[in-house]
């Protein structure tokens, strides 16, 4: 049955961890997502393997209801954003953790322009500036769906964002919807 306590981890560890090339790899990673452990991007890589393995199942043709079940697997990767309606089947097996890395909260944070860095990204998510559809996420790791809108929660993070931004002489970012709802 197992601890209450103590779930059992959702990802898996490689099973060379200090694999030169697994490290170099993984250090880029985690410093163009701003990510703040490698076990993030083990839960990614481990989401992604087990898309791709379901993709197999598929594809092998071991499997009844073959046209549901391909429907479902797209439709979640399309809900989440990774694809669009033109891919197939067969594109799921070339997915990297890198697709859904950059589905996560903090990284549509950063490419969004709200924040400077992915670092304050992750800062001003897990401070409680940041609103998803309205609702307030602290989470940065939470996916982010493709229609949802991202927003300052008050326009006084704005204010000092934008000031900070032109004191760098960097453009300020025009408003493309309104971040004063909520």
């Amino acid at each position: 049955m197992g601890e209450p306590k103590k779930l059992s981890r959702k990802y898996e560890v490689p099973r060379k961890i200090h694999d030169k090339q697994k490290m170099i790899l993984d250090n880029k990673l985690k410093e163009e997502y701003g990510l703040k452990t490698k076990k993030e991007i083990w839960k990614a890589e481990t989401i992604v393997r087990n898309y791709r393995k379901i993709a197999r199942g598929l594809l092998a043709g071991n499997v009844d209801n073959y046209e549901k079940r391909q429907a479902e697997l797209l439709g979640k990767l399309e809900k989440i954003g990774i694809f669009t309606k033109d891919h197939s089947i067969e594109d799921v097996l070339k997915l990297q953790a890198s697709d859904l890395l950059e589905r996560r909260l903090q990284t549509q944070v950063f490419r969004k322009g709200l924040a400077l860095t992915p670092n304050q990204a992750r800062q001003l998510i897990v401070h409680g500036h940041i609103i998803v559809n309205g609702v307030k996420r602290t989470a940065p790791g939470s996916i982010v769906h493709a229609n949802d809108s991202i927003a300052y929660k008050t326009t006084k993070i704005k204010a000092v964002i934008d000031k900070s931004l032109e004191q760098k002489g960097k453009p300020v970012l025009k408003d493309t919807k309104k971040e004063s709802d909520a």
